[in-house]
């Protein structure tokens, strides 16, 4: 079922040189409720990220390795509970400032109500997340790790022009489609979580 097997590109992204009249395919699978629409391919926006309720698998070692590793907990745990697949999923990996940080890969759950909280299958955790404010970059095609940095490094400078805003929390990648989307029309998110800076009293 390819919606069981989304994330399985995740340890196999390439680059991919995308023509400019083609675009990227629908989303595989259902979004959570009340999520955003993905970000087109080039553009950076910031939008409002609902409460949401995810899996958890976390793991050492580099993207590919982990991507894979940690794909396989989440499957068998979604297979057990009868959970069917959402998209993105959401993968989370140490900084040069994080070095010791655990890389950390998400299956959203369809609503907040779907489960419950707690320990899954294996190591797998389900815990809820609150309501934020992210800015991504929308990125079509492949997503090795050096676009995947690229992608970090234009928020962080779109960030620095635009003072109002700033960083919360961790950059992360968010995918959209699985292996049976051809390469060239998948369709990435990169996100920082963000908040507004308050404005100095007059």
């Amino acid at each position: 079922m390819k919606y069981l097997l989304l994330t399985a590109c995740l340890a196999l992204a390439t680059n991919v040189v995308v023509a400019a009249d083609q675009k990227p395919a629908e989303v595989d699978a259902p979004l959570p409720e009340g999520w955003p629409e993905p970000t087109q391919p080039g553009v950076i926006e910031v939008k409002e990220i609902p409460a949401y309720r995810s899996a958890i698998a976390t793991t050492e070692g580099d993207a590919n390795r982990a991507d894979s590793k940690l794909f396989w907990q989440l499957f068998t745990h979604i297979k057990v509970n009868q959970i069917a697949m959402t998209a993105p999923v959401i993968s989370t990996y140490p900084t040069d400032e994080e070095a010791d940080r655990p890389a950390r890969m998400e299956f959203l759950y369809r609503r907040l109500s779907q489960g419950e909280a707690g320990d899954g299958v294996g190591a797998v955790r389900v815990e809820d997340h609150p309501a934020e404010t992210v800015v991504t970059l929308g990125i079509q095609g492949g997503v090795e790790q050096n676009i995947y940095e690229d992608g970090i490094a234009k928020l962080r400078a779109w960030l620095k022009d635009h003072p109002q805003w700033e960083a919360t929390g961790t950059p992360r990648r968010l995918g959209y489609h699985g292996p049976m989307t051809p390469k060239a029309q998948r369709l990435w998110e990169v996100q920082i979580p963000i908040k507004p800076l308050k404005s100095e009293a007059k």
